[in-house]
């Protein structure tokens, strides 16, 4: 469910994105105006629980350091935003 999810987050930005052969997925996505690459992976613990990994692979040149950690939290928050509406609607 957790990967379903960042690629529909993706698609909703508006983001090219691949997935690499180690299972990430790289996209670069528009950030608080600012683009920067990232890159997203989910570690499958149980059928009910999983665990997101975003970072931040080529960050914007203009961006500071908390920006680019309040860019990652803004993406991982949308991915559990939209898991979290997605559960509600079912």
């Amino acid at each position: 469910m957790v990967l379903y999810a960042v690629f529909d987050v993706l698609d909703r930005m508006g983001c090219p994105y691949e997935q690499i052969t180690a299972g990430d997925i790289k996209a670069e996505a528009n950030v608080l105006g600012h683009v920067s690459l990232y890159a997203f992976a989910v570690t499958e613990v149980t059928d009910s629980t999983s665990i997101l990994h975003v970072s931040m692979l080529r960050p914007s040149e203009d961006l500071t350091e908390n920006g680019k950690h309040l860019a990652v939290r803004v993406l991982m928050d949308c991915v559990l935003r939209h898991i979290h509406e997605v559960q509600t609607s079912e």
